[in-house]
């Protein structure tokens, strides 16, 4: 409701303004600032006219809260999609004064940018580890990772097209991000391979190299064992479990499961810019999971939709067998059994930087 949102910034503004008079009242009273006599009226005479409007737009919008659910359900969306509009609109002025990126990687940023279709959008975070890696892997046209981007979005549309339930609509700002993020984890998953693939060509070249000296010494070379390069091959990633997502924060099992299982996925990636890219995809994943997870049956067709998307385009699938599930939940269990659970860590401090600047603001209201 357009009326409840302009009204809500109406007040925020008004209570800026009284929060400036009383201020200024304060440091003529105080003898910081002085004023002169008619400017005292002036701010006083404000200030009385501004509290009388601020309970005036408070009163209209308790009246307009009364109104249908429906209203205020639009409202949230309307707000989102301002929210999202104003995120977006002002990106290229973010990319430019971003001063922790190279001015390579906010040119290619910039690039992406422009080449993305209109209804998609990438957060300043996730542009940047895509520009990134455009510039590691030197590709001057994204007409590819364009194209890869919009079959997922695609088939993520047409796998979710005959779920139409009331409660999933309040998920639709993830038919936005869950595209990208199987992006992200395709991208992943190639590098991964082309690791694999790389370390093979130098492991024959090392044989190779090996054989040819053996030769010049006039010894005998020993066969390669017939699976010698199997471990170059990419069996897949480790399966993950639902209820490590449906009993986090609420089973200690789970939250452990699932740190570990993080950590086998890490150890694959060689490059440091892997391991980032890694740990973004891994937050992203779990906080759309359970976003999803907590909409309970209704969220089911789109766990699934989610699910078979991820899997599809970045190899990476629930485990669904029962033996598997029970025989991974007794590894577990005996794991945790081992671990120290009334241990704080090295660093452990209550008081953290975030809570002392907050209370430094708290002194100034």
């Amino acid at each position: 409701m357009k009326s409840i949102i302009a009204l809500e910034d109406l007040i925020k503004e008004n209570e800026e303004r009284i929060k400036l008079q009383r201020r200024q009242l304060s440091d003529h009273d105080s003898g910081e600032n002085k004023l002169s006599g008619l400017m005292k009226a002036s701010v006083e005479t404000n200030l009385d006219k501004t509290i009388e409007l601020v309970a005036k737009y408070k009163t209209m919008l308790e009246d307009l809260m009364k109104q249908d659910q429906t209203e205020l359900e639009e409202k949230q969306r309307i707000e989102e999609a301002i929210k999202r509009e104003r995120y977006f609109k002002n990106q290229n002025i973010r990319i430019k004064k971003n001063n922790e990126r190279s001015n390579d990687q906010k040119i290619e940023a910039m690039m992406i940018m422009d080449e993305l279709p209109s209804e998609i959008g990438f957060e300043d975070e996730e542009l940047f580890d895509v520009a990134a890696k455009s510039l590691e892997l030197n590709i001057t046209n994204h007409t590819e990772l364009k194209d890869k981007l919009k079959s997922i979005n695609n088939n993520f549309k047409d796998l979710i097209k005959n779920d139409n339930k009331t409660a999933i609509k309040d998920l639709a700002l993830l038919n936005y991000q869950i595209p990208i993020l199987v992006l992200q984890f395709s991208v992943l998953l190639s590098n991964l391979k082309d690791n694999l693939e790389k370390d093979k060509m130098a492991y024959r070249e090392k044989n190779m190299k090996i054989k040819l000296a053996n030769e010049k010494a006039g010894k005998e070379t020993p066969l390669p064992a017939a699976d010698d390069e199997k471990q170059f091959k990419f069996v897949g990633f480790p399966k993950f479990h639902d209820w490590w997502i449906d009993e986090l924060w609420t089973s200690h099992q789970a939250y452990f499961a699932l740190h570990k299982w993080k950590s086998i996925i890490a150890s694959l990636c060689k490059t440091s810019e892997q391991k980032k890219a890694w740990s973004v995809i891994f937050d992203n994943w779990i906080g759309i999971k359970k976003m999803i997870n907590a909409k309970g049956k209704l969220a089911f067709e789109y766990n699934y939709a989610f699910d078979n998307l991820i899997a599809s385009h970045a190899e990476f699938e629930e485990e669904v067998n029962h033996g598997n599930l029970v025989s991974m939940e007794s590894i577990i269990k005996q794991i945790t059994k081992k671990e120290n659970f009334l241990t704080f860590g090295a660093t452990h401090n209550v008081v953290t930087p975030y809570l002392l600047f907050k209370r430094e603001k708290n002194r100034g209201k």
